[in-house]
């Protein structure tokens, strides 16, 4: 895998952390992610967080009509 790639997933799990923990502070998301195994101790994505990014990057891809209503 790039560095490139290494460094967009860390990003989005990064962002991930920021939206999951209520708070704009990177630091606070990283330590949530790292607690949650999407982070190595290092800042780098592990499998389940390129595995998380990767499941909702194509979820945000269904448009809503595809998605059943209960």
């Amino acid at each position: 895998m790039s560095a490139l790639t290494d460094f967009y997933f860390t990003e989005k799990l990064i962002e991930y952390g920021r939206k999951k923990t209520h708070s704009d502070i990177d630091d606070v998301a990283m330590e949530y992610c790292i607690n949650s195994g999407f982070l190595d101790q290092c800042g780098q994505a592990t499998e389940a967080g390129k595995n998380l990014m990767q499941f909702i990057h194509q979820s945000l891809l269904v448009p809503n009509e595809a998605v059943v209503q209960i």
